[in-house]
């Protein structure tokens, strides 16, 4: 929470510094009211779960859906309210799918409906002989299939040997509890500076009681000059998330109703990920631009640590064609 305040605190800064008005008719942060927009990128790309046993999800046709009034807007996955607008910011009130159930499930909007996702060793504790269970000599081992005479000298209870099972290696997503999908609503906001450049704050809450916490983000974008005939923008974004615990442990985090192993049991902690991205468009006529994009998230150690994890970032990568309809 410390580093998430201090980059909001250098965001205030430079907002209070450099801002100025940056919005007119020809300005990509602009949106003509009142009209939906259609377009659909087609090519090849992928996105990554950090999910143990989580499949990658693959991005080959990717839709955008927009639609802007006066206060109004519905961009992809998100609904929203502008109830204040001015030259340098604006503040509105939105509400959206919470995106971290698409790691669970295959079909979510947010792995169709994408915006723009170093393998690590999950840090479980090690397994440790249980006392009085001593695994040093063969003759003396409690466990099954060990020793002679079914793991006992005495030949022991049959019973009681077939209720150990050993513990396993790893616990993945299908041996866990289901995770629900959530809604979380609360406030977006953007500051406009020179140069074609923007923040972007948000703070949302779960009103749908599945999490039962908050999450929110804090980004500066901003556009590299590119000498190309053509019309193309190079947009780069640097950030971060800030989770909070019980969205985080919701998740993220290893319970009885999970596992009745005590070795993979984790609480989760409220953690900051860091990301990057960049997005590269080229006009090549008055319908189809060329499209790359791409977005590097590392995860905070609340989730990283995770057993559930299996690695510590996230990633997705995408270049095709874009249609607008």
């Amino acid at each position: 929470m410390k580093q998430f305040s201090i980059l909001l605190s250098i965001c205030f800064y430079l907002f209070s510094t450099y801002s100025v008005a940056n919005c007119n008719e020809n300005d990509e942060q602009c949106a003509e009211i009142g009209r939906w927009e259609f377009s659909v990128a087609v090519g090849g790309g992928i996105a990554t779960n950090p999910v143990r046993g989580g499949d990658n999800i693959p991005l080959v046709i990717l839709p955008y859906i927009n639609y802007y009034g006066d206060k109004f807007f519905f961009d992809n996955t998100t609904l929203g309210f502008t109830f204040t607008e001015q030259e340098k910011f604006d503040v509105s009130l939105i509400a959206q799918l919470n995106t971290e159930q698409a790691y669970f499930e295959r079909f979510h909007p947010s792995n169709i409906l994408v915006k723009n996702t170093f393998t690590a060793e999950s840090n479980a504790p090690p397994v440790t002989p249980s006392p009085g269970n001593p695994t040093t000599d063969p003759n003396n081992s409690d466990e099954p299939g060990i020793g002679t005479d079914n793991g006992s000298e005495n030949g022991g209870d049959s019973d009681d040997k077939e209720d150990k099972e050993p513990t396993p290696k790893s616990i993945t997503i299908d041996k866990i509890a289901k995770r629900d999908w959530a809604i979380d609503s609360g406030i977006l906001a953007h500051w406009y500076f020179k140069n074609d450049a923007k923040i972007t704050f948000s703070w949302l809450h779960d009103v749908t009681n599945t999490y039962q916490g908050h999450h929110g983000s804090i980004d500066y974008s901003f556009v590299v000059p590119t000498n190309t005939q053509n019309p193309s923008r190079l947009r780069v974004k640097v950030g971060a998330e800030y989770k909070d615990k019980s969205l985080v442990d919701y998740y993220y985090g290893i319970s009885q109703q999970d596992t009745q192993s005590e070795h993979f049991l984790y609480e989760g902690k409220a953690t900051v990920n860091p990301f990057l991205a960049v997005a590269f468009n080229y006009k090549l006529n008055s319908d189809w631009q060329l499209k790359f994009s791409a977005r590097h998230t590392w995860l905070g150690s609340g989730i990283k640590n995770s057993p559930l994890i299996e690695r510590d970032y996230t990633s997705n990568i995408f270049i095709g064609g874009l249609y607008e309809f």
